[in-house]
């Protein structure tokens, strides 16, 4: 996976990405916060090794910072002097550890593998949000027709049911398929169950 070390402490960050690409790895050294911050949108989601004692903004204000950026990166503070205020500090505001210097290999690889079980899984919910995100789209009205013909009534029942006129309810199909980009009520219906399903394991 993508490793970006962000520590100002060249010869530290060589030892650490050379360790990393020796286990198949690949590392982007930053030597300031800032710098990684003005890229980390257009970088492939990884993991952030970010040193607590920078330059310019410490690593806690870097990763407040990053917290407000679109992005899928797992973070995790090194540092040689933090103590138990700054470890809760990072772990309230989403950081995976908090490690010391001189880290333990065994406790860095540890580290990676649930960096990456991190990013996957926010890659997958970003992929989920976009697939579902057209059902936002869909007014009041419409979803209770896709509700109602949902339930197996057709279009004249659909009518009866809501008190409007066979052609109103062949309007908000229309508007349905459209909006939802698929072929038919069908399709919108997996799309909206599917929707149902990941919004209900993401609560668990």
């Amino acid at each position: 996976m993508f490793v970006y070390i962000v520590d100002d402490d060249r010869d530290l960050a060589e030892t650490i990405a050379l360790t990393l690409r020796n286990a198949g790895h690949q590392t982007v050294h930053f030597s300031n916060g800032e710098a990684f911050l003005n890229v980390c949108e257009d970088l492939a989601a990884g993991c952030v090794l970010l040193d607590l004692l920078l330059p310019l903004q410490n690593g806690l204000e870097i990763q407040a910072a990053l917290a407000q950026r679109d992005h899928c990166h797992a973070v995790a503070l090194l540092t040689g002097y933090g103590d138990v205020p700054d470890a809760v500090t990072a772990m309230r505001a989403g950081a995976l550890d908090f490690i010391r210097k001189p880290y333990k290999r065994a406790e860095l690889f540890d580290l990676l593998d649930r960096a990456e079980a991190y990013v996957v899984e926010c890659e997958r919910r970003r992929k989920d949000a976009a697939r579902y995100e057209p059902l936002r789209a869909l007014s009041t009205r419409e979803r209770e027709v896709l509700d109602i013909l949902g339930q197996g009534n057709s279009t004249k029942q659909a009518a009866s049911l809501m008190q409007l006129s066979a052609r109103t309810i062949d309007m908000h199909r229309a508007n349905i398929l459209r909006k939802l980009d698929v072929a038919n009520i069908t399709a919108a219906l997996l799309l909206a169950r599917d929707a149902t399903a990941a919004g209900s394991q993401t609560r668990r």
